[in-house]
């Protein structure tokens, strides 16, 4: 009877304290997209890269990790600067959003990830950098920003994620656009 109530006591506070969290918050910024294109994959694999080239290739210290052609794999890196809008430590929280590129090329179709979107802020001003870490889809950033309040942490990292979707997505849009042009007779 004791076990049972303990029990009974244990889900009843366990489901009281449970916070939901709204579908999307907590998660990382993430950008996904599939281009299907008449070609094999070897003729793709060779378009993808020299779309690669044309767009993520071009942002400031872009790197290839892997190519691989018989696996039909590009990874990536690269970033964008960031200067931010807002007056409050806005020196400190300027600086680059890093990210992670992945394509992976089959007959006909070509995938690309965009992932791990990290905000580094100024580390050499006198304050020492801002730095909001993983860009997440919440409104909060996903652990605590020395030398932000609250509320400027949360403008702040909405104003992250406005302009790493303007960016990730102008970088998309080229990347098939490049590829459809070049897959044409």
């Amino acid at each position: 009877m004791r076990a049972l109530l303990l029990l009974l006591l244990v889900s009843l506070a366990t489901l009281l304290c449970a916070q939901e969290t709204p579908a999307g918050e907590g998660s990382a910024l993430s950008f996904s997209r599939s281009v299907n294109v008449p070609l094999n994959g070897v003729q793709l694999y060779d378009k993808a890269l020299d779309a690669w080239n044309w767009t993520f290739g071009r942002e400031p210290g872009a790197k290839l990790l892997q190519s691989k052609r018989e696996d039909g794999t590009l990874d990536g890196f690269a970033r964008f600067n960031f200067r931010s809008a807002m007056l409050t430590m806005r020196e400190e929280s300027m600086g680059t959003v890093q990210y992670k590129v992945v394509i992976r090329i089959k007959p006909g179709e070509c995938r690309v990830l965009v992932t791990e979107l990290v905000h580094s802020g100024n580390a050499s001003t006198s304050l020492g950098g801002v730095h909001i870490g993983p860009i997440s889809r919440g409104k909060d950033p996903l652990g605590r920003t020395p030398g932000l309040s609250r509320s400027n942490a949360q403008r702040l990292l909405a104003e992250l994620q406005e302009r790493s979707i303007q960016r990730v997505e102008a970088l998309l849009n080229g990347f098939e656009a490049r590829l459809r042009a070049s897959a044409e007779p």
